[in-house]
């Protein structure tokens, strides 16, 4: 075994996993950490499966002819496949947005996304895809990837959520097959999307989630998990802590011997289990969860 898929193995029994050097992004999903990686304009994917090691994805090399290649976003499936959504910037001044993917085994594929302006990748089940953002059609959520001849479109475009700040800072994630969660902090809101009939649950986050500009969230199942300041006043000091909640009618504290520096982020959640990226010790950390 190589010496850091020994090391992450050890750790992850520990709770723990080392991630690979310095990060912009992590995310859990399906037993493996997926961590954004590299130097501005090429990026690299590090696929973390404890306790098999690792594997890198350049995603440069799957746009021919691109200067300048960034990830947007990115979100693994249950088979392994990690899809990202890419801005490439060509000679001439021409910018392309590009759906990638980016397999276990096998080549890599992209899907020119035209006037679509996605932020936010969810994926649902294997090679079904779901974008945040604005579009043509005047809806700002649809399904890029999958499932074809089902509902596309959800979420009609306009109002605060649709806004430019609510946007950048919105959340997404896939709870369950069929099933998404949309958090905008700053609005306070959260959506319940029923993927088989197009449905969106909306309703009201209590304080103090939106308050920082920090929180993070993660969602498993029916659980809706985030990482919230700990201290009462407006705003989140440079040096406060932060403590990881759980949404029952009100936030409900959970693991309250343990906090976080200000800057961790939830990476995930499945299985019993959170991990969170400690940002400042470059590593992911495992919090057993009671049940609920």
């Amino acid at each position: 075994m190589k010496p850091l898929a020994a090391l992450a193995a050890l750790l992850a029994l520990s709770g723990a996993i080392p991630l690979p050097g310095p990060v912009a992004a992590v995310k859990w999903r399906h037993g493996q950490a997926v961590a954004l990686a590299g130097p501005g304009g090429a990026p690299v994917l590090q696929v973390l499966r404890p306790p098999s090691g690792m594997r890198s994805v350049d995603a440069g090399r799957a746009v021919a002819g691109a200067r300048r290649v960034d990830v947007i976003d990115f979100a693994p499936d249950c088979e392994g496949t990690v899809h990202a959504l890419l801005l490439a910037a060509f000679p001439l001044g021409r910018d392309r947005r590009l759906l990638c993917h980016f397999p276990g085994q096998g080549e890599a594929s992209c899907d020119d996304l035209g006037d679509l302006r996605c932020l936010l990748l969810a994926a649902d089940a294997p090679g079904r895809i779901w974008c945040l953002g604005e579009g043509p059609e005047g809806a700002w959520l649809r399904r890029l990837a999958g499932s074809e001849g089902g509902r596309r479109i959800w979420l009609p475009a306009g109002g605060p959520r649709s806004s430019a700040g609510a946007a950048r800072r919105a959340w997404m994630e896939a709870a369950a097959p069929g099933r998404l969660r949309i958090v905008w902090p700053g609005l306070a809101l959260l959506a319940d999307v029923d993927l088989a009939n197009g449905r969106a649950q909306m309703s009201r986050l209590p304080a103090p989630a939106g308050r920082s500009g920090l929180e993070t969230f993660a969602a498993d199942g029916d659980r809706l998990l985030a990482l919230l300041p700990l201290g009462a006043a407006a705003g989140a000091a440079l040096n406060e802590p932060y403590g990881l909640f759980e949404l029952r009618g009100a936030w409900r504290r959970l693991a309250p011997e343990r906090s976080w520096p200000r800057g961790a982020r939830l990476a995930g959640a499945e299985d019993g289990a959170v991990w969170i990226w400690n940002r400042m010790e470059r590593r992911l950390e495992r919090v057993p969860l009671a049940s609920p």
